[in-house]
């Protein structure tokens, strides 16, 4: 791997991290809304909006770099790059619009960002399988082993959900790690235990009751939603990933100009779509009652979403959607200069390296205001998340591999490069 690459994966995963880090901290805390109600900020296509404002910042970049930093011979700045339509990006920006909303929606529904982002894993999949057709590549043995192996790690991390779903803890707050305890203050409040105060748990049933006051779908039936709904994003993004390898390798489009074009294809069809979704109404409740978004249950209400975010009275709402948008920009360009360099399945196995810090991060106790997003430690997270590691090692043909045919098979490579020079002779 080049050293130029090798630090584009450095920084897509960083950014990466940040980026869901910053959209999951959206849906955290309460702010002002429409009716100068306090309520949580729940608008997945308004998210979708500024990440995708955030991609058409890399138009600025692409800018400065050509006519300003490389102002003498700009043209030399797109190197080999083919003439071609700018429209050529608009399904991968259609693409990218479903994907991010039904992620959203679904990262919405479970509030856990360390297992949506490793349900993310799951275009690795989905590229595999349409690289085949589309690309003409072939997967050797060890990325469909590597394939496998990532997906056992999904189940195993996913083992809680499963078990929660068939036979429930009557006793919710136990292992609970949220860090606020939020009483109703019309009742007695008993004093806190020594651990309360070392671990300042949170009621549990007080969580849930938040989470499904306009909903007959309960914690766990949220949680089953909103991995539907990852996954089907994310079939999305692995089309996107495998239709940008196809287009940006063969026209050598320069990376931020590919962003660009996304973004800016992205921000003009949303702000087209969100003026008839705000006029489209939908039940609060059944399964499905979490899609109905402000206080009137629209399918999207952008006038509330905006209110929120630039007069709800919570600063912290602009300066995460900000973060999103930077974070964004800065991780689409380097995803996409991996694909040009890799492939598009590759991308996708390296990206889910952040998933470690995203759930570290929320493991960690915080502060009150993350009561609602807080993770808490099970050893099959920690089991499953290894189990994942381990399949990206084996498709990507590193140390497991390498190792293997190094000091287990070290007799074939030499006898095959024998039979090769025999042929040759």
């Amino acid at each position: 791997m080049k050293k130029a690459t090798a630090i584009m994966v450095l920084v897509m995963v960083i950014t990466g991290t940040l980026n869901t880090i910053s959209a999951t901290l959206q849906l955290a805390r309460q702010a002002k809304n429409s009716i100068d109600v306090d309520a949580y900020f729940e608008h997945y296509y308004v998210q979708t909006l500024f990440m995708m404002l955030g991609e058409t910042m890399c138009f600025g970049a692409y800018f400065i770099l050509k006519y300003g930093v490389n102002r003498s011979n700009p043209e030399a700045f797109d190197g080999y790059a083919k003439p071609c339509n700018p429209l050529i990006m608009l399904p991968a920006a259609l693409l990218d619009i479903v994907g991010t909303s039904l992620g959203y929606i679904g990262l919405g529904f479970m509030k856990d960002a360390g297992f949506f982002q490793m349900l993310r894993v799951s275009p690795i999949i989905f590229c595999a399988l349409l690289s085949m057709p589309i690309l003409k590549q072939k997967l050797k043995w060890f990325n469909w082993a590597g394939i496998l192996i990532v997906c056992s790690g999904i189940i195993v991390k996913a083992i809680p959900q499963v078990i929660e779903t068939f036979d429930p803890n009557p006793d919710k707050s136990h292992g609970q790690a949220c860090i606020e305890t939020l009483f109703n203050n019309t009742e007695y409040v008993p004093p806190p235990t020594i651990t309360q105060l070392m671990y300042n748990y949170k009621d549990y049933s007080v969580r849930e009751e938040e989470d499904t006051t306009s909903s007959s779908c309960d914690a766990t039936c949220q949680k089953l939603v909103g991995i539907a709904f990852v996954l089907v994003g994310e079939f999305f993004h692995g089309c996107q990933f495998v239709y940008e390898e196809k287009y940006v390798v063969a026209y050598d489009l320069h990376p931020l100009k590919v962003v660009g074009y996304e973004g800016t294809f992205g921000v003009l069809t949303l702000s087209v779509l969100l003026w008839p979704m705000y006029f489209i109404t939908i039940p609060k409740d059944g399964v499905l009652g979490g899609i109905a978004l402000g206080p009137d249950g629209r399918f999207e209400d952008a006038i509330d979403a905006f209110k929120m975010i630039f007069d709800g009275g919570q600063s912290w709402l602009l300066g995460w959607t900000i973060g999103n948008m930077f974070s964004i920009a800065v991780f689409n360009y380097a995803g996409i200069s991996v694909t040009k360099e890799m492939s598009a399945t590759t991308r996708t196995i390296l990206d889910q390296i952040r998933v470690i810090l995203i759930w570290a991060v929320f493991l960690i106790p915080w502060g009150n205001f993350l009561c609602r997003v807080q993770d808490y430690f099970v050893w099959t997270a920690a089991v499953g998340l290894a189990i994942l590691i381990l399949g990206v090692w084996v498709y990507n043909d590193l140390f497991i591999m390498p190792m293997v045919r190094k000091y287990i098979l070290k007799k074939e490579p030499a006898k095959e490069q024998s039979q090769v020079e025999e042929g040759q002779l």
